[in-house]
């Protein structure tokens, strides 16, 4: 496994993928944190998902393949991932995936849903 980047790298990347122009280049930045040796963190991860999230039309497939690659890679997810893929879901009218995310938090992942990431998964069967 690839080791973490320090701080200072992992801030850099991290701006990089909150100021990138679109979702792709957002991935992107992840793949560049690959490249130049280290592993994306949980919140490299998770701005990448947000990225996907609000993207004009919302890229939900990208978001949930992010997370797959994410749990491939043995980074946990935490709630603030699952609420982006919950939202990206909700985004694209995907209600079934976005509950299934839901139920995912707490039985598959053991982590407690708070208000925002069920308030996502209702919007997304609105």
């Amino acid at each position: 496994a690839l080791p973490q980047p320090p701080r200072n790298i992992s801030i850099q990347f991290m701006n990089r993928i909150k100021r990138a122009s679109s979702w792709e280049n957002g991935i992107r930045v992840l793949q560049d944190i690959e490249s130049e040796g280290y592993s994306p963190d949980v919140f490299h991860y998770s701005a990448a998902i947000n990225k996907c999230a609000k993207a004009r039309q919302s890229q939900w497939r990208a978001a949930l393949t992010l997370l797959k690659r994410m749990e491939n890679r043995g980074v946990p997810p935490n709630e603030v991932v699952l609420l982006a893929a919950i939202n990206a879901c909700a985004r694209a009218g995907r209600y079934v995936k976005a509950v299934q995310l839901l139920r995912a938090m707490e039985t598959r992942y053991g982590l407690e849903a708070g208000v925002k990431t069920y308030n996502a998964a209702i919007s997304a069967c609105e």
